[in-house]
């Protein structure tokens, strides 16, 4: 279209500043209540619990594997009956 219907096209040098200061408005804001909500301290403790959880697990699988060890060397192990 032409004339006074056709669609403007946007200033950007013009409309920048303002979308900046608007998103980082935003994310300051956002960081504020992430912040005052204590998300940050649950999110550690929890990625804490997990650590924990995976290093609990991944010992006990090396004490199995350990005493697989041990069986099949008992197992293998020459014993001179006198």
């Amino acid at each position: 279209m032409e004339g006074n219907l056709a669609l403007k096209t946007p200033n950007l040098t013009r409309r920048l500043p303002a979308l900046c200061a608007v998103m980082f408005a935003l994310g300051a804001g956002l960081e504020y209540v992430m912040c005052k909500t204590g998300f940050y301290n649950v999110t550690a403790v929890r990625e804490g619990q997990k650590a924990a959880a995976q290093k609990a697990e991944e010992e006990e699988f090396w004490m199995r594997v350990r005493a697989r060890r041990e069986a099949r060397q008992a197992q293998v192990t020459i014993r001179s009956e006198e």
